[in-house]
């Protein structure tokens, strides 16, 4: 830094440091923070109603949802496990499409 810079930096200081002092309260009403807060919150009651695609869905619809598929889950498991004519069709379903093991009928195994 050269000393001719020094004298104009320091002036620019000190005429940042006058500028500033010269600076005056504002004066507002006393209930302007409340205002500007309620303002704010409305704003963001208003963007979260906009985001209600599952409102309907409330804890009482969870839980009539969760004991509905809980008792659904437990008729299929109960109702798989009784009936053994499932057995039938999977394995047709294998002879169909050349998924059994037993049967060497497949075009893979053809010359």
């Amino acid at each position: 830094m050269s000393k001719q810079s020094k004298p104009n930096i320091d002036q620019l200081i000190e005429a940042t440091i006058d500028s500033a002092s010269n600076i005056n309260a504002v004066k507002t009403s006393p209930f302007f923070k409340e205002k500007v807060l309620n303002n704010i919150a409305k704003q963001d009651i208003i963007k979260n109603a906009d985001v209600g695609y599952l409102n309907w869905f409330t804890p009482s619809y969870q839980a009539a949802a969760l004991v509905f598929f809980v008792i659904l889950n437990a008729y299929v498991l109960v109702s798989n496990n009784s009936d053994n004519s499932d057995v039938d069709t999977f394995e047709n379903f294998a002879d169909v499409y050349g998924l059994s093991e037993t049967t060497t009928d497949s075009y893979l195994y053809q010359n």
